[in-house]
């Protein structure tokens, strides 16, 4: 499922919007890891980072380690082609590949081809030096629903001789935010 050569510039050349006219702006998908745990996992993701912004695209930063979403989504994506090993870059939903194919694909300049039609970080007035104020880069903040905790207190109000159930007051699972008490950072991810 690696872009070939051929297929690249093709595909680069033919997105266009629904009208046919303009060329529609494509997302730079990147799930990887923010955990150190596993040394080389977390360099080859940190040089596919670099990669990407140093070409001036903007990427939506998928942290698999910060939301469990974000694998659920990358299994489906990749379905049984799946077999962990991070990062992994998206255009769209075109899987392009790996830390591997993304460095071959950089140093023989069909990266740069690849992601012409992508959106840019100047295309928003954002630099690439710009670190995110609200979150410093991390891509999440805490709840503001539930200030990290995950959980909410709901009162039983019993009005006009209603019964609630034991289910609708007390405490229950915040629904705003991820298993960490997590939400994306509101100004830097889209």
């Amino acid at each position: 499922m690696i872009a070939e050569d051929k297929d690249e510039l093709e595909y680069a050349q033919s997105i266009e919007d629904e009208d046919g006219d303009t060329p529609t702006k494509e997302r730079v998908i990147l799930y990887f890891t923010s955990l150190r745990g596993v040394r080389t996992t977390y360099e080859h993701c940190c040089y596919v980072r670099l990669i990407l912004k140093g070409l001036g695209v903007r990427v939506d930063e998928r942290d698999v380690s910060m939301h469990s979403g974000f694998k659920q989504e990358l299994k489906e994506l990749l379905g049984d082609g799946f077999k962990g090993g991070l990062p992994k870059v998206f255009i769209g939903e075109r899987y392009i590949g790996g830390m591997e194919e993304i460095r071959k694909m950089h140093e023989d300049g069909k990266l740069e081809k690849l992601v012409e039609n992508c959106e840019r970080l100047d295309d928003d007035g954002g630099n690439l030096l710009d670190v995110c104020e609200a979150c410093g880069d991390i891509r999440f903040i805490p709840c503001e629903t539930c200030s990290g905790s995950c959980k909410i207190y709901y009162e039983c109000e019993e009005e006009d001789g209603e019964d609630y159930e034991e289910d609708d007051y007390g405490f229950q699972r915040c629904p705003d935010c991820n298993e960490n008490g997590l939400i994306r950072c509101p100004i830097c991810c889209y």
